[in-house]
Order: C-alpha cells, then sequence, then structure tokens
C-alpha cells in the first residue's frame, strides 16, 4: 500500500458464498480487480519501457498528478514515501532519486519541503516522458 489503509481477512469460504448470494456484487469485484490488474500492469509497462530515471521518476510523478485529478496548474501531493521507497518504485537508488528531486526543484517542475510536494510544470514532466 502506498497511502495508510487497513486490511481485514475475510475466510475464502465466506467470500465466495457472498459472492454467489449476491451476484451484483460479485460483478463489481470482478470489474474491480479487473481495474487493478489493468492499473499494475500500465504502470508495470510505462515504468519498464522507460530509458532513464528521470522519465521513470517524471512518469510516476505524472501517475500521483492523474490520481489527484487532471490540472495543468499547479498541484499539491502529500508525500507519504520516503526517497528510497521511490528509489524501489522505480528500480534505482536513493541518492538517484534525491538527485532527480534536487534537479526537478532546480528546473522548476516540482517545488517540495517535507511531505509536501507540488508539481509547477506537469508540461514540462509530460514533455520529459516523451522524449
Amino acid at each position: 500500500m502506498v497511502e495508510p489503509g487497513q486490511a481485514n481477512f475475510i475466510a475464502a469460504d465466506a467470500l465466495f458464498q457472498f459472492l454467489h448470494d449476491y451476484g451484483e456484487v460479485a460483478i463489481r469485484v470482478a470489474q474491480q480487480l479487473s481495474h487493478n490488474y489493468y492499473s499494475a500492469f500500465e504502470e508495470i509497462r510505462t515504468l519498464g519501457l522507460s530509458t532513464s530515471p528521470g522519465q521513470k521518476f517524471a512518469k510516476l510523478l505524472l501517475g500521483w498528478s492523474a490520481e489527484r485529478g487532471d490540472s495543468n496548474h499547479s498541484l499539491h501531493l502529500h508525500l507519504v514515501l520516503t526517497h528510497g521507497e521511490i528509489a524501489e518504485m522505480i528500480g534505482t537508488t536513493r541518492e538517484t532519486v534525491s538527485r532527480l528531486f534536487a534537479d526537478f526543484r532546480k528546473k522548476q517542475f516540482i517545488q517540495s519541503k517535507g511531505t509536501s510536494l507540488v508539481i509547477l510544470n506537469k508540461f514540462a514532466l509530460e514533455r520529459m516522458v516523451q522524449a
């Protein structure tokens, strides 16, 4: 999980019986599983096809901004991940992520302080991804 959440255990036989008894719920569960699978596939595909850590980092930031709404203006995010955790997500080192943060701030793509992250130039990040 990327953000704080709660997980509970449901016995498989109880879940299957519930889904059997409530067909509409079963359809919604199937739709949600399909959506989750597609999202994971798309994330792996786009990050895997990137050639540089900078492109991967830009794609990650754009993905987070898409989850928060499609805005061409500055977008405020609450960052709950460490540089090390971000590095694991994009397949690089913590040091590289720290350098990318510094570089993106210098280029005024983002602004960050503590857990607050502001995407200042979404268009520049999109151009970087397309390169």
